[in-house]
């Protein structure tokens, strides 16, 4: 595969990060990290390296920064070559100290660019002393790995056992196969279940699940969630496991849910709290006259753009002419944006209403955020955000009302802004550029992580 040129240009901050005295006092809490991998030979205190089964070395580095500026991490290795990969690195996952990698090579024994969904996943841990990186052992014959992978960590310290759980649907309705890989024994176990549901509960449409993205619930519960319909969930530490349905509200913007939801849903789980958040973009329906045709002579109202009609340009026009009735055309203009979120207990059966915030709404009151953007305010403090192209809500997993956005110009720039906004108290938190290639389109894919801060217990720091 040939990779884009942005693939091989890490930010501007990672290369600035290398330098010997690189020494930070304290690592973020959490991120907000790019889930691709640059291809960089960059290394810091994060870096840590493990053996594929191909037998190439493989190195990770982790570039860390304060939320809601991105973080992203580099691969690289010895003799390495890019042709080597079907597809750039990912970050599947995090939980806790914990980093789950997926690495898709195009040659070996387990995967190649014909069968890249038979990737290899590698677990990233921040010990006591180093960061470290391990294989993990492929899953059973018949079947495949997935970018929808959950990790469930059971104790702290370096031999804390962690468990992996994989969701593929099965061909039978309401049944689905789940793949659990424990880290003490070193091996995957699949086992089909069937959704605990009755017919009149769940639709067959909601059945269909489609994993827009892995959450855990607490307890050893994994949630698979398509943005659209729900959660699939699954306790894999029971010894008799089954799986449940919780559903999300319908989007009255889009009732046949199609079409990409991460540009204006996002799910988040605190303390056995689910947290929800959807962008409804708003619309001011106009409606305008028009013909199917021009009209060719001219009237009163064409004094507003000439000086002067002509007797030619009054008479001797075709009589279809005042036949021909008006039509309407109907015009959607954009016309902001509101903000709605609700909650639920793992326990519960029914959501709880959240925050609605509408854009104009939101004060931003830090003239250092003012002094970044000042053609995009107006006299009155108000945000710049409905004058930008806003989407891709990320929550906190804090649990508190922070709601993380990105914000373009238009959709085609290459400079986006990353905008914190408190949802409790009405007000633009911090706003940051974010510039970087993978800005263009409008297509961001991040993933929050609280590994970071696991690495502050570790003596070792370095600036980035």
């Amino acid at each position: 595969m040939e990779f884009p040129a942005s693939s091989f240009q890490p930010p501007a901050a990672a290369a600035a990060a290398t330098g010997a005295a690189a020494t930070p006092s304290r690592y973020p809490a959490w991120v907000l990290l790019d889930r691709k991998a640059y291809f960089a030979d960059l290394e810091n205190a994060t870096t840590a390296e493990a053996k594929s089964s191909t037998g190439r070395i493989v190195k990770v580095t982790f570039y860390l920064a304060d939320p809601p500026a991105v973080s992203h991490f580099c691969v690289h290795g010895p003799d390495f070559n890019p042709g080597h990969f079907a597809v750039e690195p990912r970050v599947l996952f995090s939980e806790k100290d914990l980093v789950l990698l997926c690495f898709a090579f195009t040659s070996g024994s387990r995967s190649s660019v014909q069968h890249c969904g038979l990737a290899e996943y590698f677990i990233y841990k921040v010990g006591r002393d180093k960061p470290s990186l391990k294989p993990i052992p492929a899953t059973p014959p018949g079947t495949r790995n997935t970018l929808y992978v959950g990790v469930v960590s059971c104790d702290k310290g370096d031999d804390g056992e962690f468990f992996l759980a994989d969701l593929a649907v099965t061909t039978t309705l309401g049944y689905y196969d789940i793949s659990i890989f424990s880290s003490k024994k070193d091996k995957w176990v699949t086992r089909t279940l069937q959704l605990e549901a009755s017919t009149t509960e769940l639709r067959v449409e909601d059945m269909f699940i489609v994993p827009h993205k892995v959450i855990t619930l607490g307890g050893g519960v994994v949630g698979w969630v398509d943005l659209w319909r729900g959660i699939i969930a699954c306790n894999i530490l029971d010894e008799d496991p089954f799986i449940f349905f919780i559903p999300l509200p319908k989007p009255e913007f889009n009732l046949p849910r199609e079409g990409d939801p991460k540009p204006v849903r996002d799910i988040a789980c605190y303390n056995g709290v689910i947290k929800f958040v959807e962008m409804d973009h708003l619309y001011r329906r106009e409606v305008v006259s028009i013909n199917s045709r021009s009209k060719r002579f001219k009237m009163t109202k064409d004094l507003d753009s000439v000086d002067r009609m002509y007797d030619l340009d009054i008479l001797l026009r075709p009589h279809e002419d005042f036949l021909e009735a008006p039509r309407e055309q109907i015009n959607y203009i954009p016309d902001g944006w509101k903000i709605r979120t609700c909650y639920r207990h793992t326990a519960w059966d029914h959501w709880r209403k959240g925050h609605i915030i509408h854009v104009d709404d939101i004060l931003a009151n830090n003239p250092n955020q003012f002094a970044l953007l000042p053609q995009l305010w107006d006299g009155c403090g108000k945000s710049p955000l409905r004058s930008l192209t806003t989407a891709h809500p990320a929550l906190s997993p804090s649990g508190d009302d922070l709601v993380y956005l990105m914000s373009m110009m238009d959709s085609y720039d290459k400079t986006a802004w990353m905008v914190g906004v408190d949802l409790g108290k009405k007000e633009v938190e911090i706003l940051v550029p974010y510039r970087a290639e993978r800005a263009y389109h409008f297509k961001p894919d991040y993933l929050t992580c609280v590994f970071p801060k696991y690495l502050n217990e570790i003596q070792r720091f370095v600036i980035f």
